[in-house]
């Protein structure tokens, strides 16, 4: 078993449950967040390894001028250094449009909801394993 964590910050009980279910059952440990402000203490408290982001986060704008998964995303960006984890994009919407903002913040992917848990699960690892993999060497005076 997994003992990376992931924080899901999702404002829709059913979606948590279910994501949370399908993560569990692949062993990674879960931490769900409903709101911004739960977001930002689980990444302190809990650090995860990774998080995945609704992008419309219902009610937001009341919590320090947040409009978004994504205004989120940079609010922790810049105040928390120790929130350096790969994010997915989890979201009803995998336009263009969202495409290109979440590269600019640099998501490791947006992954449209209601597509294959395997899918997911894949998305999952590779930004795991990308986040871990060791520079490859450019160095070719190096013999094995």
């Amino acid at each position: 078993m997994s003992s990376e964590s992931i924080l899901i910050v999702e404002d829709d009980a059913v979606v948590i449950a279910g994501l949370k279910n399908q993560l569990t059952a692949a062993g990674y440990k879960v931490v769900a967040a409903s709101s911004s402000a739960e977001a930002i203490r689980a990444a302190v408290m809990q650090r995860p390894d990774l998080m995945i982001l609704d992008l419309t986060l219902l009610g937001e704008s009341m919590f320090n001028g947040l409009s978004d998964g994504l205004g989120l995303l940079e609010w922790l960006r810049l105040r928390l250094p120790e929130a350096n984890f790969p994010v997915i994009i989890h979201t009803g919407d995998p336009s263009c449009r969202v495409e290109k903002r979440a590269r600019a913040a640099g998501v490791a992917t947006v992954f449209r909801k209601g597509d294959s848990t395997a899918g997911l699960l894949e998305a999952v690892r590779a930004a795991l394993d990308a986040r871990v993999a060791p520079p490859e060497s450019t160095d070719d005076s190096v013999q094995p």
